[in-house]
């Protein structure tokens, strides 16, 4: 798995999670400019994506800055699997 699957996973759960198409997601200055995001959805979106990638993000790491924008979402999940090994 690499880097753009990973993306790929982040990318079609946050989608999925929140109820909108990937042009939303991606047309959207942050996750939390979309009317269905909540604290309750991205705890489902993260650990839906850790299940999915069979990886766990460090607890230090589920902070605002990771969590509120989609690249660094993905860029959080692209570390994990980078540390687990799954990611090239």
């Amino acid at each position: 798995m690499d880097q753009s699957d990973v993306s790929a996973v982040v990318i079609d759960t946050t989608a999925e999670v929140l109820g909108v198409d990937r042009a939303a997601l991606h047309a959207a200055p942050t996750l939390t400019a979309l009317p269905s995001f909540n604290s309750f959805r991205i705890v489902e979106i993260v650990e839906r994506v850790e299940e999915q990638l069979d990886v766990e993000v460090e607890p230090g790491d589920l902070t605002p800055d990771n969590l509120t924008r989609l690249d660094t979402l993905t860029a959080l999940f692209c570390r994990a699997a980078l540390g687990s090994g799954i990611a090239r």
